[in-house]
């Protein structure tokens, strides 16, 4: 398999991308393939001996019926990654050029397209909601949370409270020394214990601070970047719902804990 040749065959047609796709759902025939691809009976066939060549397909001679090669299955969930990919990084274009992507490790960095079907919530003249406030009300169902923050909002901490004392909620989150020292500043004593002593919360410190702040739960996981000043950008927030981001949340959480040291 020569790889440039294999690249410049399936990106520079977007009636072999689609019909080597197809296949990789389930084996289909050449009928079924155009239903679905919509192009010609004689592209898509044209298509499909080009894909054949590169032994990325082949066909079952008594169901008719196309199917990917192991070599046509590891090369299509790479295309289909890289789509992914760049689907998510130009949707949210002017959001990845303004921030600091240094808080993402490389590694899922390489996997952003796992972000597919996220939103963005900005502030604007239309909505004049923050990001923190729409968190907060999806906030309400989870079952449990696991977040980073190296910023403090002041109406976080009795919701957290609410939230474990009075649902059970499982919280874990991972903040700077600094962000610690404030909230023992806004904290009753009597409230710092309950803390200490309740199973359902922990509470880690990471002495660099993060340039990601970020919460994932059982149902969202809401991603906010600092500008490359080093302030926060309170305005804008990436929610995406799917279960492929919110594993891609845990990991980054995951990531961070690795450096963090428990002090509740």
């Amino acid at each position: 398999m020569n790889t440039e040749n294999v690249l410049k065959m399936i990106l520079t047609s977007n009636v072999r991308y689609r019909v080597l796709l197809a296949i990789s759902e389930r084996p289909k025939t050449l009928g079924e393939i155009h239903e679905e691809v919509g192009s010609t009976k004689s592209t898509i066939s044209h298509a499909l001996s080009d894909l054949m060549e590169e032994k990325l397909i082949t066909q079952d001679p008594e169901t008719k019926k196309y199917y990917l090669t192991n070599l046509g299955v590891l090369v299509s969930a790479q295309i289909r990654n890289m789509v992914d990919a760049l689907e998510v990084i130009k949707s949210f274009e002017d959001f990845w050029l303004v921030h600091d992507l240094s808080g993402i490790p490389e590694t899922l960095l390489l996997r952003i397209g796992e972000l597919k079907g996220a939103k963005i919530h900005r502030v604007t003249p239309e909505s004049l909601r923050p990001p923190h406030q729409i968190f907060m009300e999806l906030l309400k169902t989870s079952e449990w949370i696991k977040g980073v923050s190296p910023i403090l909002f002041t109406d976080y901490p009795q919701k957290f409270m609410t939230l474990a004392f009075e649902k059970g909620v499982d919280i874990e989150i991972i903040i700077t020394p600094r962000v610690y020292e404030k909230l023992l500043e806004i904290s009753e004593y009597e409230i710092i214990e309950l803390v200490r002593e309740a199973p359902n919360i922990r509470l880690y410190t990471i002495e660099r601070t993060p340039k990601v702040a970020f919460t994932v739960t059982n149902n969202f996981l809401s991603l906010g970047l600092f500008f490359p000043d080093g302030t926060y950008d309170m305005t804008s927030d990436i929610i995406a719902t799917t279960e492929h981001a919110k594993r891609w949340g845990i990991e980054l959480f995951e990531y961070y804990k690795k450096n963090a040291k428990r002090i509740m």
